[in-house]
């Protein structure tokens, strides 16, 4: 009798290893497969944008999903110009939007001017929008009362052109 006990906490303790590792196989597998949807596409948008444009070389690409979906491309053209590229996600035509990135504001310079009105606030990301073919920044934080807010500003000048925020229900 006195030997069956062992036994026991021995196979309890099998199994509950067992789970546990298959717990962390799966957290990992689920970790790459969402990783690899976030990226889904950006090898196609890359090759497309080198092979089809003057594009000489691709700096970083992000996505941006707003009313349309947008791979968002960060490049320098053959004259080493720097260049911000809107390639749509969907539709088999592409119509592009290309911005010099000379002409715009940086992201350093919206976060100096949000940091300004805003210095209770708490910073979640900033990156290029493209809205009703306006380009802008997208800049979403949790404000003072606690609200997620998500605010547009011209990508030109900064000037504030819409904003949402959304209160926590829970």
């Amino acid at each position: 009798m006195g030997n069956s006990r062992p036994t026991w906490l021995m196979w309890s303790s099998i199994l509950l290893l067992v789970i546990i590792l298959a717990c962390i196989i799966y957290a990992v597998y689920l970790y790459n497969d969402l990783y690899n949807s976030k990226t889904a596409g950006f090898d196609e948008t890359k090759e497309q944008i080198l092979n089809q444009t003057s594009i000489a070389e691709i700096e970083k690409i992000e996505q941006y999903n707003g009313s349309s979906p947008y791979h968002v491309v960060f490049a320098l053209n053959e004259a080493n110009e720097e260049k911000l590229i809107f390639y749509p996600v969907e539709g088999k035509e592409k119509e592009l939007t290309t911005i010099n990135r000379s002409e715009i504001i940086t992201a350093e310079e919206v976060l100096s001017l949000w940091q300004a009105q805003c210095n209770e606030c708490e910073l979640v990301k900033i990156n290029p929008a493209l809205e009703n073919n306006e380009p802008l920044w997208e800049i979403t934080y949790h404000d003072n009362q606690n609200r997620y807010v998500m605010e547009y500003l011209s990508i030109y000048d900064g000037a504030p052109v819409e904003s949402y925020r959304f209160k926590k229900m829970f």
